[in-house]
């Protein structure tokens, strides 16, 4: 079967790497492009604009008129492009990473309609930034990060051939449209992070694989931010979206209670570092994201 990729692009107010980002897709071949702009304030049209005439590929362009997030701008991008019955596997992409002009044509000989395959991701320095896991664990008791065993720093650095994995970003993942189909489209809820654990899980937990593929390579524009201690919007996310994983995907009544504990043991800290809008953070992110409708609260919309 010919393989019809098309790309889902999420956009927000970065106009300068999408446009890095744009150039580096334009290398890959023949793609169809659903660009999804959360709204964005700076010239990020001009940047589509000018790609779109630099191009032969079909080019859809939607703003969606809010900012839904990484999450909320997947779903709706991966729902533009399903409507096409011919694609047979959707390209995910952040507007801040790049990708080797053969990186798709390093992808291109693994294609199935049962695996997600995810180039291995680089920093701008050239150090290997892929953070993926190869063991997600929501078996154990006495562990606070169900997140293991990641790539960078270990001997799956200098892999050759492609392994397996539990974890995506959705930072260039190649998903096959069969898994869209069983699993359904990127949980909008999550608004932003944990929204490409949620997919992987449930896509591991549907029978489907996983697989990092080390000569297809991309470039993060941006170091990860992963910020622990609840001060900002961000860390509302962060908190909210942990606590909702364990709940959902938890394998034991003790790790599907553990935020729980989780909760008690930030906001203690919060407490004796005098830090009171990170309790009222904590307090926030463990009511929704342990509600049975996970709830979002939209003061931390930015």
């Amino acid at each position: 079967m010919k393989n019809n990729i098309a790309v889902v692009l999420v956009t927000f107010n970065r106009s300068d790497m999408l446009k890095q980002n744009l150039l580096s897709l334009k290398e890959q071949g023949n793609l169809t492009y659903f660009i999804i702009d959360n709204n964005s304030q700076d010239n990020t049209r001009e940047v589509v604009d000018a790609f779109q005439a630099s191009v032969d590929s079909p080019v859809h362009y939607f703003n969606t008129q809010a900012n839904l997030g990484g999450a909320g701008g997947f779903a709706f991008g991966c729902e533009k492009a399903l409507e096409h019955k011919d694609f047979t596997h959707l390209w995910l992409a952040d507007d801040d990473v790049t990708f080797a002009p053969d990186c798709l044509e390093n992808l291109i000989p693994y294609i199935d309609q049962k695996t997600i395959l995810q180039p291995m991701r680089y920093a701008v320095d050239g150090t290997n930034a892929e953070a993926s896991s190869t063991v997600i664990d929501l078996d154990s008791i006495f562990i606070l990060n169900h997140k293991r065993n990641s790539v960078m720093g270990t001997s799956f650095e200098n892999a050759k051939e492609p392994f397996g994995i539990q974890h995506i970003p959705f930072e260039g993942p190649l998903i096959p449209r069969s898994i869209f189909e069983k699993v359904g489209i990127p949980d909008k809820r999550y608004f932003i992070f944990s929204d490409d654990l949620d997919f992987s899980l449930k896509s591991l937990r549907n029978g489907f694989d996983i697989k990092c593929v080390p000569l297809a390579k991309m470039t993060r524009l941006r170091p990860a931010e992963p910020n622990y201690k609840p001060t900002d919007w961000k860390s509302y996310f962060v908190y909210r979206n942990f606590f909702r994983i364990h709940k959902e995907f938890g394998n034991n009544c003790f790790v599907r209670k553990r935020p729980y504990l989780l909760a008690l043991m930030v906001s203690g800290y919060c407490l004796l570092t005098g830090n009171i809008k990170g309790l009222n953070i904590i307090k926030d992110a463990f009511r929704d994201g342990m509600s049975g409708d996970f709830n979002l609260d939209t003061k931390y919309i930015p």
